[in-house]
């Protein structure tokens, strides 16, 4: 299996450039102030919600394959481009609800990429009648850091920001996801690590203090419309088990198990991401 080919002579660097450069951007009012929103695309909406590191770009490569048949909205989560102190993941959902609002959106489909599945499923968990189907990848009901990452969390109201941001871009790097993604699709792993050095420092860390020891359980099984959950045999990023205990609560779920992809599935195998979200839609 392989990741889809891009046009001959163009670089996925220049392909990221290029998208950057002509996605429509629309500015909505959110919570936390002016948030400009890819909105590309017309159709049944999906709204594409990215995870702790990389962004919005993770999902460059898979938003224009979905665009031919629904309209996309992506949006920068609180915190990801600005730091913001004042961060919860109960803030998180109440910016989906004000994106909705503001986008006059009904019959949404939700889809979440790790960290963002916890706020699809939490989402789903109130039953906003605009929602009509979630779908989730490489998504957990709660995680647990271990080793350094463990530690450099405890630590890390102490470590400067610009410290912080470099061991980030290193253990990114370095992390086993990398090897992954380099063996894939190898043009993405500058990319990769330069995206998540972007990420402001604080706001990685209040993520990551947000999923220690969450537990979803409850809300996921209080989700009443249809769900999705896909998970690649090489995800590195959210082991295995995550996914068994995601589906064991819900075991009516559409499950979608894919070989030889691993965590970031948007960027490497693009097509096989639009598939999954034009069929978990409503």
């Amino acid at each position: 299996m392989t990741a889809t080919p891009v046009e001959p002579g163009v670089s996925l660097v220049d392909e990221f450039a290029d998208f950057v450069g002509a996605v429509p951007y629309r500015e909505v009012a959110l919570p936390f102030g002016a948030a400009q929103i890819w909105d590309l695309g017309d159709g049944p909406p999906v709204v594409l919600l990215h995870g702790i590191a990389s962004g919005r770009r993770i999902f460059f490569r898979a938003a224009p394959l979905l665009a031919s048949s629904h309209r996309v909205v992506v949006p920068p989560l609180r915190g990801h481009d600005i730091p913001d102190s004042a961060m919860t993941h109960e803030n998180l959902l109440d910016d989906v609800a004000a994106l909705l609002e503001a986008l006059d959106l009904s019959n949404v489909t939700l889809v979440g990429t790790s960290f963002g599945g916890t706020i699809a499923l939490a989402y789903a968990a109130r039953r906003d009648p605009r929602v009509s189907a979630v779908v989730v990848q490489g998504a957990f009901l709660g995680f647990s850091l271990r080793g350094l990452d463990r530690l450099v969390l405890a630590m890390s109201r102490a470590i400067p920001a610009r410290l912080g941001a470099r061991y980030f871009a290193w253990r990114v790097g370095n992390g086993p996801e990398v090897k992954v993604v380099a063996r894939l699709a190898p043009e993405l792993v500058p990319l990769m690590i330069d995206w998540s050095a972007k990420t402001p420092f604080r706001s990685l860390m209040r993520r990551a203090r947000m999923i220690q020891g969450m537990d979803l359980t409850e809300k996921v099984r209080r989700i009443e419309v249809p769900l999705t959950i896909a998970h690649g045999s090489l995800d590195r990023v959210v082991p295995r088990r995550f996914f068994r205990d995601l589906c064991a609560v819900r075991d009516d779920a559409r499950v979608v198990w894919w070989d030889d992809v691993g965590h970031l599935a948007s960027l490497t195998h693009p097509d096989k991401y639009a598939e999954l979200v034009a069929a978990g839609s409503a």
